[in-house]
């Protein structure tokens, strides 16, 4: 059972942005496979599809993830390497996929959150490119800047192809059909 976690932040008023595309994306998935979400302890919100994959949204901010993401290990007793994490990138191109084993924060303060809090960086992630930020802009001001949800939309099916790819095909076959096409 594999785990894919899609950061974000939780309030509501967050949702339409390019910072939460990770949770747009296993949002995405579930409505794909019909499935329905669960608040768990009021850590995380949880949809679960027996015999594949538990997919996790923190009730938390991006920066605050990894005790969630954590809780959603232990709670599933999955393996570093079947936990997945869905994260916005701003150094990508909008629209432009990255597939990695594993890897640092890259400076994401979420996935620092993560790898803190799992204690390690072997864990497999979906960086999913929401850039360039305009010049002149602040990186922090782009990300939490509301788009149209149309946008954002096809931006998460998207990356939630890519992760049932990975699922199916396995981790490099989903790297090399999706770290070098751009949608």
């Amino acid at each position: 059972m594999q785990i894919v976690v899609g950061l974000g932040n939780f309030p509501a008023a967050y949702h339409r942005t390019p910072h939460n595309i990770g949770r747009l994306a296993v949002e995405a998935l579930a409505r794909r496979w019909r499935l329905e979400w669960v608040e768990k302890k009021d850590v995380l919100d949880a949809a679960v599809r027996e015999g594949r994959a538990v997919l996790v949204a923190p009730r938390s901010y991006m920066n605050t993830s990894g005790p969630a993401v954590l809780w959603a290990r232990n709670r599933w007793k999955a393996p570093l390497e079947d936990v997945w994490v869905v994260c916005d990138d701003f150094t990508l191109p909008w629209g432009r996929l990255r597939i990695r084993r594993d890897g640092r924060s890259g400076g994401h303060n979420g996935l620092e959150s993560v790898i803190q809090s799992l204690g390690s960086t072997a864990f497999p992630r979906l960086r999913v490119g929401v850039g360039p930020v305009p010049e002149g802009m602040d990186p922090k001001d782009f990300v939490l800047g509301k788009q149209p949800r149309e946008r954002l939309e096809k931006l998460a099916e998207q990356a939630a192809d890519a992760l049932e790819a990975a699922m199916d095909e396995g981790l490099e076959s989903a790297m090399n059909r999706f770290n070098a096409a751009r949608k």
